[in-house]
């Protein structure tokens, strides 16, 4: 497998841009197109999602889609993104780094921390993404309203643009590294998968949680599903931690468990097929979540 390639920041191609034709040359399009876009009031396809949550109740979120001349402008700013350095504690969206490696980061924490940002791309609004384009990659002010522009809707991160996860980062570009650095000062540890923030060590404690809880705060978002744990177990993004090695939880073993019975059940069919593909997705997980491959 190749590694992947990436790139300092102020060699990103979006670094200094100066002028909105030169934009446009860099996102694969024209002004002309660009102003055509904005003009637009049905840039974005709006969905209703529905899911389940664990305890049966189900959740309506509405799902903003960027179309298609707008998704092609989106995937380019996202490759560019993509293709900066990212930090080590950043888990998710970073290729060949996933939920498993996020949890194992903090195997040999003896205390863990975690909570989740809530409701993380309705709630960065669209001047935290000018601030990154004209702060931290010094375009000029008009570049990054119209990047901040096409890359917002309704004052806010889109909920189903494929940029979306990583802007969400850059945006908060500032915080997320005054937090790494508060822990790693505090003998601490710290992973960032998508909104899920996990802060380990011998001792976390909890004033050093407070401020951390005060940067959330003060850039403007609010946390939920704190949780807190001690003694060497936890459950890091769908991974337990125990005794310095990493399982499956017991709902996913159970689940397993359930679909060998129905897949051993049916007869060979359609139906069969779309179980024992599942059933080999599942199994596939554990093995890599037991085995503690990233």
């Amino acid at each position: 497998m190749k590694p992947v390639k990436y790139h300092e920041i102020n060699q990103s191609s979006l670094f200094r841009v100066r002028s909105r034709k030169r934009l446009a040359e860099i996102l694969k399009t024209s002004t002309i197109d660009v102003d055509l876009i904005l003009l637009d009031e049905k840039r974005y396809r709006e969905n209703l999602i529905e899911t389940r949550k664990p305890n049966g109740t189900i959740k309506i979120r509405e799902v903003q889609v960027p179309r298609t001349r707008l998704r092609a402008i989106h995937e380019r700013v996202k490759r560019l993104l993509s293709s900066i350095e990212p930090p080590s504690f950043l888990f998710c969206p970073v290729k060949r780094r996933s939920y498993v490696g996020n949890a194992r980061a903090h195997i040999e924490g003896k205390e863990i921390r975690t909570l989740d940002v809530k409701d993380y791309f309705t709630s960065t609004p669209s001047r935290r993404v000018y601030w990154f384009f004209n702060t931290v990659l010094e375009c000029e002010p008009d570049v990054a309203s119209m990047l901040a522009e096409l890359l917002t809707v309704d004052g806010h991160v889109p909920t189903g643009s494929p940029v979306s996860p990583i802007l969400c980062f850059y945006a908060f570009f500032d915080m997320w590294h005054e937090i790494a650095e508060l822990a790693l000062a505090n003998g601490c540890k710290i992973t960032v998968y998508m909104d899920d923030l996990t802060i380990s060590g011998p001792v976390v404690p909890e004033w050093l949680v407070w401020k951390i809880r005060k940067q959330i705060y003060g850039h403007g978002l609010r946390y939920h599903k704190e949780r807190h744990f001690v003694e060497g177990f936890a459950e890091v993004t769908g991974v337990v931690l125990r005794q310095g090695r990493a399982f499956v939880p017991n709902r996913q073993r159970k689940k397993t468990h359930d679909l060998v019975r129905q897949v051993d059940s049916l007869p060979l069919g359609e139906e069969r097929s779309r179980l024992a593909r599942k059933l080999a997705g599942l199994k596939a997980q554990r093995r890599q979540v037991e085995a503690g491959r990233q």
